[in-house]
């Protein structure tokens, strides 16, 4: 299967590429290799998994069919695909600056390759999840 991988530091792509790998295995084994980078004193280690949804134009080409069925669901709504796939987030160069404030220096996203586009949002989101102007989201401010 082909996978994006995308490293982001500080608010810029350090590395973005397609690889050919099982997902699973490959967090698993980009995980061991960050660990080596990773500060325990002064950072968490998460690996956080997620799942993204994204409307795609019809009509799909038949293998990109048979990927989207093994790696999510896939459904159609009026003359769109909804595919609901998995992204994995590891995070291992971050702090709490103050109650509301949470930095995320480094990063890598992690998730199935569907489209160029697709991975031009992700890259954007990498960018902006290290970018150190807001909290990433799911995290909560008051």
């Amino acid at each position: 299967m082909k996978l994006i991988v995308i490293r982001s530091e500080k608010g810029n792509i350090s590395y973005s590429d397609i690889v050919d790998g099982e997902l699973s295995q490959t967090v698993k084994k980009i995980s061991e290799e960050v660990l080596k980078e990773w500060d325990p004193e002064l950072s968490d280690f998460i690996v956080l998994k997620d799942a993204r949804e994204v409307d795609l134009p019809l009509p799909l080409k038949p293998e990109l069919v048979d990927m989207l069925r093994r790696i999510g669901s896939l459904g159609r709504k009026s003359s769109k695909a909804i595919v609901r796939f998995p992204i994995y987030t590891i995070s291992f160069e971050n702090m709490m600056v103050d109650e509301d404030k949470y930095i995320e220096n480094k990063i890598y996203l992690i998730a199935p390759y569907i489209n160029d586009d697709i991975k031009a949002e992700l890259e954007s989101e990498a960018m902006e999840i290290t970018s150190q102007k807001s909290p990433p989201s799911g995290i909560e401010t008051e």
